[in-house]
């Protein structure tokens, strides 16, 4: 089956769009990407986002955005295609702009309707709202992917493996070797680079730093680290889901009051690193092993080469892979992964996860808008 999975991250950078060949079981599932493309948002759009996010915009504006961008996903729909053939099904994620997981309740823009009338197929869209529902907090969804695409399947490969994102938010799916889908843990860590791409752009005019360049200029400023890792947040326990609510605009206070830029960037890469080291160290599963365990990078951090050396030097006995091994692409893996929930959407498989969730049970992930007549 032919799936078309959008959405866009934290960062509103742009659509990632991947077109999928999505076969088999939920045990045996195989997913290859056809052709995947990130569609820029133009920037004026970017901005209403992210005035949306930081709880900036009233409602007559969001109810704009939510149709403005359910014209630009279904246009990209459309254009990827033109250019690669018609999918059966558009799995479409959308924007998120607020998730309060913890009140179950969430909101992503991009409305359904329109994306179905342009792009000319069934979508099926707003996963997280069924397992909020269900008493879940409605994130991390991916990890039921990664249990799919990713897991070890033999008992003679005994490493765990550990599946960061390192998108706007990181998030990470730890698999016991040969796991069954209730052994798999999850959960949101903290920010990314979301953090980062906001200080490249105050201080740089970037979207982001491109290969973590200015942060490897400056000098983190420890006691900021110490002071931002004491925060409530890192205390809680896991799983737990994070966004702007947690790390947006006020957030960056401390770090635009620091007098060098590239010690601001510096900071905010480390701080980004040892959020996910702390958390990753206190796994039991990877406690259990000493430490050693398989380290699967993805998501736009994979490409921080700053950021990545912060994670070799914090943890070394992980052993640092990157999705491109297992025949996936960094940049595309979450758009592939809604197309996953998509298909299993279609076929009715839950595929939301109560041991990562909170969920009181599994659910079917998704809402139908039908192109047919």
């Amino acid at each position: 089956m032919r799936v078309l999975g959008l959405m866009s991250g934290t960062s509103a950078d742009g659509i990632d769009a991947a077109l999928c060949e999505i076969s088999g079981d939920e045990a045996n599932l195989r997913a290859e990407i056809v052709s995947f493309e990130c569609v820029a948002l133009p920037d004026s759009l970017r901005e209403r986002v992210l005035r949306a996010g930081e709880n900036l915009a009233d409602v007559r504006e969001i109810t704009l955005l939510h149709r403005d961008l359910g014209r630009v996903f279904g246009a990209a729909a459309r254009e990827i295609q033109k250019r690669f053939g018609r999918a059966q099904l558009v799995a479409s994620h959308g924007q998120t702009v607020c998730h309060l997981g913890d009140q179950n309740a969430t909101l992503q823009l991009g409305d359904a309707a329109t994306i179905c009338e342009i792009a000319g197929c069934d979508v099926v869209s707003n996963f997280r709202a069924r397992d909020l529902a269900a008493g879940g907090r409605g994130a991390p969804l991916v990890p039921y992917v990664d249990w799919c695409l990713l897991r070890v399947k033999t008992p003679e490969s005994p490493r765990t493996r550990a599946v960061l994102n390192l998108g706007g938010i990181a998030n990470a799916t730890i698999l016991p070797p040969d796991c069954a889908l209730e052994n798999v843990f999850a959960s949101d860590i903290g920010p990314a680079n979301m953090v980062i791409d906001a200080l490249a752009a105050h201080f740089f005019g970037a979207k982001f730093d491109r290969n973590g360049d200015f942060a490897a200029h400056g000098t983190p400023d420890e006691k900021l680290l110490e002071h931002l890792l004491a925060r409530p947040f890192f205390a809680r326990q896991a799983p737990k889901t994070a966004g702007r609510e947690e790390f947006g605009a006020e957030f960056l206070a401390p770090f635009l009051a620091l007098q060098n830029p590239s010690d601001a960037l510096a900071t905010a890469t480390q701080f980004s690193a040892r959020a996910v080291a702390d958390f990753l160290r206190k796994s039991p599963e990877i406690a259990a092993r000493n430490g050693e365990f398989d380290l699967v990078l993805g998501g736009g951090g994979a490409h921080n080469a700053t950021l990545v050396r912060a994670l070799e030097n914090l943890l070394p006995r992980a052993r640092l892979r990157f999705h491109e091994e297992f025949g996936i692409s960094s940049d595309a893996k979450e758009a592939l992964a809604f197309a996953v929930l998509g298909y299993q959407s279609w076929h009715g498989v839950p595929t939301n996860l109560p041991s990562v969730t909170g969920a009181k049970r599994r659910v079917v992930l998704g809402e139908w808008t039908k192109f047919g007549a």
